[in-house]
């Protein structure tokens, strides 16, 4: 079974959900509480670096992880980019709140349920052509039929 999905019948966590909430921890343990004045003196927690470095470097994830967690944490509501880094410049990330199995399974577009939607597209599309072949069978056997007794008339 691919590691990123998850079987009906399995309480197994899908492996981006856990990769989100690895990533996630990992940004907490190394995050800082500050006060944003502009924000109305709300405490917040502020993590900075370079996020394709942590995941890529410290969490050993291969690159296509990065855009899959990034983005799952962003939807879920987890993270929220304050600040925009590039070159040598670190990001800045409020994190927000953990993830959870709730907030995964609401993700319209995980790439677990993009491959169900994908095959379930696939399947519809593929008895739509088993379908179309039989009536053209049904067509076929009919003209000959058709012909056959012109022929012989």
């Amino acid at each position: 079974m691919d590691a990123g999905r998850k079987r009906a019948d399995d309480n197994t966590p899908a492996a981006l959900y856990l990769h989100c909430v690895n990533v996630y921890n990992r940004m907490l343990q190394e995050a800082r509480v500050v006060t944003d004045i502009a924000d109305g003196g709300e405490p917040m927690v502020i993590w900075e670096g370079m996020l394709t470095a942590l995941i890529t470097s410290k969490m050993n994830l291969s690159v296509p992880y990065y855009t899959h967690v990034t983005r799952s944490l962003k939807k879920m509501g987890c993270i929220r980019q304050l600040k925009r880094g590039g070159g040598t410049a670190p990001s800045l990330w409020e994190l927000i709140t953990d993830p959870t199995p709730e907030l995964f399974a609401e993700l319209d577009n995980n790439p677990t349920q993009q491959a169900r939607k994908t095959t379930d597209r696939f399947s519809l599309l593929q008895q739509q052509v088993i379908d179309q072949n039989r009536r053209l069978l049904v067509l076929e056997r009919a003209f000959e039929k058709i012909i056959e007794e012109a022929v012989n008339e």
